[in-house]
């Protein structure tokens, strides 16, 4: 039986889906006048179908074990200091304010990934959890005994020669491309991510010779290898799932290459490619006259998305990492083609204007339905899944405009942002599985035509 739009509504934002019989379509004709009074109500009702549910996942089997040891270790650190010093301890107020925030920050993190939707999430939130644990034993520890700025550098530089190890001696081994991919592109980005806490640690910082100091720079050490840690649990749980693991390395370098070439020299077609206005210009749009319309943003939206993936894929081949590359060219061929869609449609006369509250709840509707056929589709469900999850956040943002305290509950502006994201998660919706085997295939036929 095929599923109705209530079934959809259903099993994505698992909320109540009463009173959606009548919505109608986004009028074809755009409409001259200024954007008519929107009910506040239908409004509200928008925003409390609720978001999405596509939660991060990585195909590989991450261990409880895991995650308790790494809840464990934040928990050490916070029980090992009070919950606040003592002036007699410290008699700084201004130091034991900073550790106070910290210890509760810590405490809330720590709650937080027993809560989180999926083991991938909470495997990341570990990394928030411990960080913060470890700001405040540091900062303790600093303030009250002789743990020094010197102490924390050695452990940081300890933990940089790890991460190259790590980066070293892994290599794209896996069962089939879709899988692989997905869990490689997760290993890079938890090792790129511990990189960049312990680069920041030494560019960036709140407090300067003091002992918040310490505990920030231990934040920044426990956090890398918090992230290490997590990258090396993925790599090594998916590893154990495979008895005759194939070598992509070669042919992984190889496709990003590619694709790099081929979408770089697609956004070189567009004029001025940095700047929007002379696209949209060249396109034959007015956009003076486009300011006040939905189509405004769903144009940035999808081209802005297509610009950054091309930077994403330059910036991962010039640090080998190869799958970050590929899923980078994904997100931007879809937003290509999202914002090639939004064009066709601008052009026939679509979101010129909000023509009312049920026009929002529609384009609502249509972006959940987008989502939930593309996460149905088989074809390539690992690397598909993985571009829906980023696309699903574009639902929560039009959330939030109807929800924006900056915008009364009727202000067009409010609705006009709202559709335009709506509209965005549509359009990348709809093209993420045909982008997925683009992606995938010319990975295939660089492979010789294997698809394993």
């Amino acid at each position: 039986m095929p599923r109705t739009r209530r079934d959809v509504l259903a099993s994505l934002a698992g909320v109540g889906v009463a009173g959606l019989a009548g919505c109608t379509a986004l009028d074809a004709g755009g409409s001259e006048t200024e954007d008519p009074s929107l009910d506040a109500a239908t409004l509200r009702e928008v925003r409390e179908l609720g978001s999405p549910a596509f939660p991060a996942r990585v195909p590989a089997p991450i261990a409880d074990s895991f995650l308790e040891r790494g809840r464990a270790r934040a928990r050490e650190l916070l029980d090992s200091c009070p919950e606040r010093m003592s002036p007699e301890e410290v008699p700084n107020e201004a130091v034991r304010e900073i550790y106070a925030e910290a210890y509760a920050d810590a405490a809330e993190d720590l709650e937080r990934t027993a809560a989180d939707e999926s083991p991938f999430e909470a495997l990341r939130g570990l990394r928030y959890a411990r960080g913060a644990a470890a700001m405040a034993k540091g900062t303790y520890e600093a303030a009250v005994g002789g743990f020094t700025e010197s102490d924390v550098r050695d452990e940081a530089e300890a933990v940089r020669a790890d991460i190259e190890s790590f980066r070293l001696g892994t290599r794209y081994l896996g069962d089939e491309p879709d899988r692989a991919l997905v869990v490689y592109e997760a290993v890079e980005n938890l090792v790129a991510a511990a990189v960049r806490y312990l680069d920041n640690a030494g560019e960036y910082g709140r407090y300067a010779d003091s002992a918040p100091r310490v505990g920030e720079l231990f934040d920044a050490v426990e956090s890398a290898r918090a992230s290490l840690d997590g990258a090396r649990h993925v790599r090594d749980r998916y590893l154990a799932t495979i008895p005759d693991p194939v070598d992509f390395t070669g042919p992984f370098e190889a496709t990003a290459s590619s694709l790099a070439e081929i979408i770089a020299d697609r956004l070189s077609e567009y004029p001025e490619e940095e700047r929007l206005e002379p696209v949209v210009e060249a396109e034959g749009f007015d956009t003076e006259e486009l300011e006040s319309m939905p189509a405004k943003d769903l144009l940035v939206e999808t081209f802005v998305e297509f610009g950054s993936g091309v930077r994403t894929v330059r910036e991962a081949l010039g640090s080998d990492r190869f799958a970050t590359a590929l899923v980078g060219a994904h997100t931007a061929e879809t937003h290509r083609r999202a914002f090639e869609d939004a064009v066709t449609e601008v052009k026939r006369g679509r979101y010129e204007s909000v023509e009312s509250a049920a026009a929002v709840r529609d384009a609502k509707l249509g972006a959940l339905e987008a989502l939930e056929a593309a996460r149905s589709d088989g074809s390539n469900p690992h690397l598909t899944r993985r571009a829906l999850v980023d696309i699903a956040h574009m639902v929560g943002r039009g959330d939030r405009s109807l929800g924006d305290d900056y915008y009364s509950d009727d202000d067009p502006r409010a609705a006009r942002n709202a559709l335009a994201q709506y509209a965005t998660t549509e359009f990348a919706a709809r093209e993420t599985p045909d982008v997925s085997a683009w992606v995938l295939g010319t990975l295939a036929a660089e492979r010789g035509g294997v698809r394993r």
